[in-house]
C-alpha cells in the first residue's frame, strides 16, 4: 500500500496503519488494567486489595458508622479458634473509601459481635437492649454484623433501632462461616485480650446480656 506520493505505508491488522493499530492495542490494555484495579479496590473479598488502617474513632459518625463491609484479605487466622479462651478469628471492617479497621485493632477493649438479619424476629426483640448497652458502656465495642442482605433494608432497620454502632455488611457470609454461625441471632463475646469468652445462639434477655458482657469486661 502507498500514500498519495507513492511512498510505502506499513499497515497492521485489517489494513490499518501500524501506529494506529499499536495505539489501539495499548488503549485496550489500559482499559482492561483499569477495570481490574477498580474491581480489586471495590470488592472487599478481593485477594490483592490494600487498606489504610484507622482507629474506630475515625469511622463516620451516626447510624451504622459508615456501614463497613467485611473482609478477610491479608489476615492469618491460623492460631485462632472458636472455643472459650481461643483468639477470636480476625477480620476487617472496610469503608467505601478503602480505610479499614481489624478486630485485632480493638484489643484492650471488650467486643461483642452480634450476627443478625432484618427478617429475624428474636433479633428485633433483643436489638433495643444491645443498642442501649452499646451507648451506655463507653469502653464496649459492639459490632452488629448483618448477614447477606442488601444495604437498603439494613439502613431501614438501623434507623428503626437507632443503631449508632458499626453495622457490618457480611455480604458474602464470610464472617458467618468464619464464626460457625448456624442461626440468628448469635452473639460472640470477646475480652480485652482478644479471646472468646462466650458464644450465645438465640435471644439474649436483658439479664443474660448483662451477664455475658460482665464476663468479657
Amino acid at each position: 500500500m502507498t500514500d498519495g506520493e507513492g511512498s510505502p505505508t506499513r499497515s497492521g491488522s485489517a489494513g490499518l496503519p501500524t501506529w494506529l493499530w499499536v495505539g489501539a492495542v495499548f488503549l485496550a490494555l489500559a482499559v482492561i488494567g483499569g477495570a481490574v484495579v477498580a474491581g480489586e479496590w471495590r470488592n472487599p473479598g478481593s485477594g490483592s486489595e490494600s487498606h489504610v488502617s484507622i482507629p474506630l474513632d475515625e469511622f463516620p459518625a451516626g447510624l451504622g458508622r459508615g456501614y463497613p463491609a467485611a473482609s478477610l484479605v491479608g489476615l492469618d487466622n491460623g492460631q485462632s479458634g472458636l472455643a472459650r479462651g481461643d483468639q477470636a478469628p480476625d477480620f476487617r471492617l472496610v469503608l467505601d473509601d478503602g480505610r479499614s479497621l481489624s478486630l485485632s485493632d480493638l484489643r484492650g477493649r471488650p467486643v461483642m459481635l452480634n450476627f443478625w438479619a432484618t427478617w429475624c424476629g428474636p433479633c428485633r426483640l433483643e436489638m433495643p437492649d444491645i443498642v442501649e448497652r452499646a451507648v451506655e458502656a463507653e469502653d464496649l465495642v459492639v459490632l452488629a454484623i448483618n448477614v447477606q442482605e442488601d444495604l437498603a433494608p439494613i439502613q431501614a432497620f438501623s434507623r428503626e433501632f437507632g443503631m449508632a454502632m458499626p453495622v457490618v455488611q457480611d455480604r458474602e457470609g464470610l464472617l458467618r462461616k468464619l464464626y460457625g454461625v448456624r442461626g440468628m441471632p448469635t452473639s460472640v463475646f470477646i475480652n480485652r485480650d482478644g479471646e472468646i469468652v462466650d458464644t450465645w445462639s438465640g435471644l439474649l434477655t436483658p439479664d443474660l446480656l448483662d451477664k455475658m458482657l460482665a464476663g468479657s469486661s
